[in-house]
């Protein structure tokens, strides 16, 4: 189904007839305003008017009926796929992808249709009613005078047409089948740029009165009258030309300023709220042509903003604001590098029991308060959340930004979480949950840091002897009940005057040589 359209019981009657048949009623508009036209530029000019009418009196009642008759009924069969697409939003029944594809298409060609079956009608009485004078024996004169005029009444209504075809669908039909956009990705359809559509304007307000006005200048030619009064025929013609183009031109020059400025202040309001740091607004496309194209492009970056701003938001729970720029930023090479690190692993110990003792629903939310709760903890200390392995956490401080004292920040940021960790379980056991316990290992040293993984899935990570040694001292803290482990590298780098308790140097897989350990008292 069409995104966001209105549904069955939001469309009244009225609203579902008016859609249906607003093409067909501009066209008969456009048509009379064409004939009313050329009715008032040549009804006091010709002196031959009167004969020419009643020698055509017979024809017309053949040929009108069927100039009306035959558009009405080709409009009527190409319209059916959007008039059933109607009836079934307006019964709120289901409308297949494919068939809506078709209403699509045929909507935004039916302008061009229905001005190409206009002039086709056009013509045919400019070559059908010439014919059938010289078939009945009329003068030279008598016969070219309906070819110009049809000529001529079907260049005025293709005209006015295209601009009220085209003010009709941007103004109604567009927000109804596209409140999304995307009109300019419709396949199979007629584009009229910009250009010809002022090029299509300048002839309709100049070109058009000019041939209005060469053909005046020939029928006081052809006409064998007094001087005087061709000199007053041709006055008057020129006069009334003049009102009425001056009208039309008016009236065309604020259909098309309309079509013009009216999407470019949509879309100007919109780039107004971007500026003011809003993309929840969307520029509503009402055409195909670079200003349509302008608004769904606009509109794509919107959704680009808005998902950008909602990765910013997401990476910024994971690291600092200041971590996140400047990865973002390109100042960080993520294809790998050597760093001084300091690496913080965490890890709850008798995870295992309480996840088999306790509703998996409690388990999830006790791992995401104390996530959240360690995880905050890390970055206010300038370091950044790797990954949560289970029930583990794999912290860097010192990358991808470099710091002189990420010992420091990680020693700090360990005693934190112990603090915390205090302050969680007091909440955890006045709401009956069972309380938390964890061991901390810290090491510092040299280590690659790099985007690894597949091309699809990519991690920023940290790898070589010195995260292998803080994933040793974190295991640790299981055999020897300390809560927190860091190296002889740590400490060397930490405050002198920190009161730290030596243990026994360990031996820990991946070493040959014992390991010196300190532990936080």
């Amino acid at each position: 189904m069409l995104p966001n359209i209105i549904r069955g019981n939001d469309m009244t009657w009225f609203t579902c007839f008016r859609l249906k048949n607003a093409m067909l009623l501009a066209n008969l508009i456009s048509n009379m305003i064409g004939v009313s036209v050329t009715l008032f530029i040549n009804r006091s000019i010709f002196s031959a008017a009167e004969e020419m009418r009643e020698l055509a009196h017979s024809f017309d009642l053949i040929f009108l009926p069927a100039s009306f008759m035959v558009p009405f009924i080709v409009t009527l069969i190409y319209e059916q796929p959007i008039r059933r697409f109607l009836n079934e939003v307006y019964q709120d029944r289901g409308t297949p992808e494919d068939a809506i594809a078709k209403v699509h298409q045929r909507l935004l060609n039916e302008p061009f249709f229905l001005i190409a079956l206009d002039m086709g009608i056009w013509l045919s009485a400019a070559v059908l009613y010439p014919l059938f004078f010289w078939v009945s024996g009329a003068e030279c004169v008598i016969i070219f005078r309906p070819f110009f005029m049809s000529l001529f009444t079907g260049l005025i209504t293709v005209i006015i047409a295209f601009f009220v075809f085209e003010h009709l669908l941007q103004k109604r039909l567009a927000p109804f089948f596209f409140p999304d956009g995307g009109i300019y990705m419709i396949p199979k359809t007629i584009r009229i740029r910009i250009r010809t559509r002022l090029a299509a304007f300048l002839f309709a307000i100049n070109v058009v009165p000019f041939l209005a006005i060469l053909i005046l200048l020939r029928e006081t030619v052809v006409v064998n009258a007094d001087p005087a009064m061709l000199l007053d025929v041709l006055r008057t013609g020129i006069f009334t030309s003049s009102i009425i183009f001056l009208a039309v031109g008016i009236w065309l020059t604020y259909l098309v300023s309309a079509n013009l400025t009216e999407p470019l202040r949509e879309i100007i309001r919109v780039l107004k709220g971007v500026r003011n740091g809003n993309f929840d607004n969307k520029v509503r496309v009402r055409s195909n042509d670079e200003i349509g194209y302008t608004g769904d492009v606009i509109n794509e970056m919107n959704e680009g903003l808005k998902e950008r701003e909602f990765i910013l938001d997401t990476f910024g729970k994971y690291v600092t604001q200041e971590v996140r720029d400047e990865i973002l930023s390109g100042r960080i090479p993520l294809d790998g590098e050597m760093k001084d690190v300091t690496i913080l692993f965490a890890d709850l110990r008798d995870f295992t029991p309480m996840t088999e003792s306790h509703d998996p629903k409690l388990v999830g939310k006790i791992m995401n308060n104390y996530f959240e709760t360690m995880a905050d903890v890390i970055q206010q200390e300038g370091g950044l959340v790797l990954q949560f392995l289970g029930d583990e956490i794999y912290a860097v401080f010192g990358a991808p930004i470099s710091r002189a004292d990420h010992p420091e920040r990680a020693y700090r940021a360990a005693t934190t979480m112990n603090q915390r960790l205090i302050g969680l379980n007091e909440i955890f056991v006045e709401r009956g949950w069972p309380p938390l316990k964890h061991g901390i290992g810290i090491h510092t040293g040299e280590a690659v840091a790099a985007n690894i993984g597949s091309p699809d899935r990519l991690s920023y990570l940290l790898v070589g002897d010195t995260v292998n040694l803080a994933s040793r001292l974190q295991g640790l803290t299981k055999k020897i009940e300390e809560n927190i482990i860091i190296s002889q590298a740590t400490r060397q780098r930490l405050h002198k005057d920190l009161q730290l308790k030596k243990l026994e140097a360990a031996k820990v897989a991946g070493k040959s040589q014992p390991v010196e350990i300190f532990a936080v008292a």
